[in-house]
């Protein structure tokens, strides 16, 4: 009976039959020790033993009919287990494996998150509000806070959510990103509500607590689209400028709110005046406005300039406030704990305590709006290097304002006599400002002109910032009212924060280092006498005479008299070098030869007697020399220095008259007494006759 045609059943037996081993044909059948597979792809199990070379049936056994299964070549065979074959055993197909959805999402996307998710929780420590005392969530309705701190933390699961698939098919990108949106305007709506509550509440509830300065940085940063949720940069410009657009938003609400307070301090300034006196309301006037431009500077210069490097100043600033607040948050602190509308007064004795009108607190929601990828793409564009730099730079604009604060506030203590005055303490802080200003004001000047050059001086700039302001912290006057050292938010900044962003700036991005390391400047010259002894000269500074041994020669190390204007500057005879005192050779010019040695000159003409004692005097013939010089000039006590040296110098034969010369200056009367003349020392010792 012929099974042709047939396909074997399970366990690879022929009907009604005994397995039947196939012949062995070499060279078909699986490659590799592979054998035969059948229908759906299942092994087709013929043989017992796998041979070398796999197995083919033999020709009319088990051929492959339309419809029907056969094996096919390259196929993986069976494995037996112990060297036997199973029947009805068939290994599954392996299944595709599921997706990663963690695949291709950013770094930065995780960490984006996470901060968020820190922002939310932490913030449950702090307080809300001030009624009888620091409020926390579980005081009074706080709760509602509560619920819309939650609703954003959930809201971090999002786009985890979509990539396993638990929404439906018509779920997109764009529904993700409105949706995340949608779950964090909760926590706007309600710092709104305590804002208005805190200006048209003045007893029981009051002010506007730092959990909402942690919690509202949070939402937004949840809030805002992810970098991998971005499309193409000319495809997707309307997160761009959404976000850009909600950054402006937060600063110009900062700025309301710090207009409000004003008005509301102008409304009680007369009960404020009665109560503080006028020192204090100016003090209070100076303090909000120092307040105001901390806030506000950065924010203008991200949104109207668009400039990347104030975005980062931005963030760096709302990291600081954030780490201000956490560690601030304790019963027994200074550190800014609440804002509100209506100033209380009695800190503007104390640089930038932020509490002199409401909006500080928001600073760090602003730096988390500017954080965003969105936003960073309606900025201008420059090479990263060039931003870090600018970075510091605009950091030692900040150093400056912080310096400043402290130098204004700490001088109102000698105009409000409320409190006692520490003297020495107040002075020597004021003093400690000014020089945290200035060096401030010296090295950002010096950083935006020429980068390359002074980074080292921006460094020392910053450490010498972090140097004095740790002092002026250690420094920090008792208040007879507050009971203990008033540390603010300003005094930090000037001791840590700024100078850690500048020095950051400079030295962390590998761009700045790549920058700096291509651009080293230029080795300056080693002064080693700053550092060395070395013995001093003999003569005075300056005065160098022929014969000394490596006396300098160049002109101007010796003083010499002033050449007239338009006079042929020449080597004077003193700069030269000669090997003893009577031998001084001339002074030799390019392109001439060295002249012999000089003979001494012949006797002077016969000259009339003086009425001291005997000079020699110019000949009766007014006769210049070959040099164009004459007698007459030689002895007149006004001819310039310059032209007297040059005499000496030119006309050899009137150099006795020069030496009687009353005016000539001692360098050149030296320089004429060791040329071992007669003439000219005879012309000496009648000077000292």
């Amino acid at each position: 009976m012929s099974y042709e045609g047939q396909a074997p059943p399970p366990g690879g037996f022929p009907p009604n039959g005994e397995p039947q081993q196939s012949p062995q044909v070499p060279g078909e059948g699986a490659q590799g020790g592979q054998a035969p597979q059948g229908g759906y792809g299942q092994p087709a199990q013929y043989p017992q033993q796998p041979q070398q070379g796999g197995y083919a049936p033999a020709p009319g056994q088990y051929a492959a009919q339309p419809g029907q299964y056969a094996p096919q070549p390259g196929q993986q065979g069976y494995v037996p287990q112990q060297g036997q074959y199973a029947q009805g055993q068939y290994p599954q197909a392996p299944t595709a494996p599921r997706p990663n959805p963690f695949t291709g999402i950013p770094v930065s996307d995780f960490v984006r998150d996470g901060l968020a998710a820190l922002l939310l929780l932490v913030s449950f420590a702090l307080p809300v509000t001030f009624g009888r005392g620091y409020e926390g969530i579980g005081d009074r309705f706080h709760y509602v806070v509560t619920l819309v701190t939650i609703l954003s933390v959930l809201s971090l699961a999002l786009p985890y959510l979509a990539r396993a698939s638990v929404f439906p098919p018509s779920w997109t990108v764009h529904t993700t990103r409105l949706v995340r949106m949608l779950a964090n305007a909760p926590y706007v709506v309600v710092v709104l509500v305590y804002v208005v509550l805190d200006a048209v509440t003045s007893d029981e509830t009051t002010g506007v607590g730092t959990i909402f300065a942690l919690g509202l940085a949070g939402a937004i940063l949840a809030a805002q689209p992810r970098q991998c949720e971005m499309g193409p940069e000319d495809l997707d410009r309307g997160v761009s400028k959404l976000w850009w657009t909600i950054t402006a938003a937060i600063g110009a609400f900062i700025a309301l709110t710090y207009l409000v307070s004003f008005v509301l301090f102008l409304i009680d300034v007369g009960d404020y005046s009665d109560f503080y006196g006028g020192v204090a309301v100016v003090g209070t006037i100076l303090a909000w406005l120092f307040a105001v431009a901390f806030s506000l500077w950065a924010i203008y210069g991200t949104v109207i300039q668009r400039s990347p490097s104030w975005r980062l100043v931005l963030i760096g600033l709302g990291t600081i406030l954030v780490c201000v607040f956490v560690f601030g948050a304790g019963d027994g602190s200074s550190l800014l704990k609440l804002e509100s509308l209506r100033n209380t007064g009695g800190t503007f004795l104390f640089p930038l305590s932020l509490q002199d009108g409401l909006g500080a607190i928001f600073v760090p929601a602003a730096a988390a709006a500017a954080a965003a990828p969105a936003t960073l793409r309606a900025l201008t564009r420059e090479p990263r290097a060039k931003t870090w730099i600018s970075t510091a730079v605009h950091g030692f604009d900040y150093l400056a304002l912080v310096g400043a604060a402290t130098v204004v506030s700490t001088a109102m203590w000698f105009f409000f006599d409320k409190i006692e005055r520490p003297t020495g303490v107040v002075v020597t802080t004021i003093i400690l400002g000014v020089l945290i200003t200035g060096a401030a004001v010296y090295a950002r000047l010096a950083l935006a002109k020429d980068p390359a050059s002074n980074r080292i001086l921006a460094l020392g700039a910053a450490g010498g910032a972090f140097v004095l302001g740790l002092v002026i912290v250690i420094m920090v006057p008792s208040d007879t009212i507050l009971t203990g050292k008033y540390i603010t938010v300003g005094h930090l900044l000037l001791a840590f924060g700024l100078p850690a962003l500048i020095a950051i700036a400079l030295t962390a991005p590998k761009e700045v280092r790549e920058y700096f390391a291509a651009n080293r400047p230029a080795p300056r010259g080693v002064n080693n006498a700053a550092y060395q002894w070395s013995a001093p000269p003999v003569q005075a500074p300056g005065y160098q005479y022929p014969g000394q041994q490596g006396a300098p020669a160049p002109y101007g190390s010796a003083p010499v008299a002033q050449q007239p204007y338009g006079a042929p500057v020449q080597a004077a005879p003193w700069q030269t070098q000669a090997s003893s005192p009577a031998q001084a050779p001339a002074p030799t010019y390019p392109g001439q030869q060295a002249p012999q040695q000089e003979q001494a000159p012949a006797a002077p003409q016969p000259v009339a007697p003086q009425p001291v004692a005997a000079q020699p005097e110019a000949p009766a013939a007014e006769a210049p020399t070959s040099s164009g010089f004459t007698a007459a000039q030689a002895l007149d006590p006004g001819t310039p220095g310059a032209v007297l040296a040059q005499i000496v110098q030119d006309a050899p034969e009137l150099r006795a008259q020069v030496a009687a010369n009353p005016s000539t200056y001692p360098a050149l009367l030296g320089w004429l007494g060791q040329l071992g003349d007669p003439e000219v020392d005879a012309a000496l010792r009648n000077r000292q006759g």
